[in-house]
Formats: structure tokens, sequence, C-alpha cells
């Protein structure tokens, strides 16, 4: 075999180096979707009322679209359910009820009432717009 000077053997301790530096990477990726799993579905995310809150955004916008299309605010859930602008299921919170909704000249709220059920106490969930 004929060698040139553009062949050359690879270097056996940068090989290894390589090889060292693939083994940390792997392992460092490992470690970061190790933590970033547990922190996206550790008990701080995903909980009831970071969920419900982001429900009532969602349901918010759904009746933001609606006056924009109708010139007005929905009277009831139904209204938005008939014009397909949300789903029977979406109007529940995560405690199993139904969210509220006000409508005033100003300001439109969605609000949840919270893991003890009961509207306007500490532990409501809304968006307001």
């Amino acid at each position: 075999m004929i060698r040139t000077p553009f062949h050359r053997r690879p270097d056996p301790a940068k090989a290894l180096l390589r090889a060292g530096l693939l083994l940390c990477g792997v392992a460092l990726t490992w470690t970061c979707a190790a933590f970033g799993l547990f922190w996206f579905t550790g008990p701080h995310c995903g909980s009831k009322p970071r969920l419900a809150h982001m429900r009532s955004i969602e349901l918010l916008s759904a009746v933001v679209a609606y006056q924009i299309e109708k010139g007005r605010c929905p009277a009831t859930w139904d209204e938005l359910i008939a014009g397909r602008y949300v789903s029977r299921q979406g109007i529940v919170d995560p405690w199993g009820k139904t969210f509220a909704l006000s409508c005033t000249d100003d300001t439109v709220r969605v609000t949840s009432a919270g893991r003890d059920r009961s509207l306007a106490t500490a532990d409501d969930v809304s968006a307001d717009y």
C-alpha cells in the first residue's frame, strides 16, 4: 500500500478522546432527558390548577372568536358548542364542573370553581379579557 501525505492513520489517543467525549455527550443527553421528563411530569406540572388555567385561556379565546364573528358575547356555552367553537368536554374543568362564563361590556371572564367546586372562593382559577 502506498502512503500519501493525505492518507494518515488516526491517532489512537485522539480516537479514545473522541470516544470519551461521545460517551460523555450521550450520558449528558440522557441525564438532561431524564431531568426534563421528571420536570414535565412532576407533581407541579400538569397539576389541576395549571390545567384549569390553560383551559380557561382556550375557552376565552373561543369566546373572543365568537364575539368577533357574531358581534356579541354568547349567552351560554351552548351557543359556542353549537357553533363548534368548543366541545362539550372542553367546558368542563379538571374537577368535573362546568366553567363559568361572565360577559360584561368591558370584560369577558372564564372561571373554574377550583378544588372546592364553589365559585367566588380563593381557589378559583380564571382568565379574563
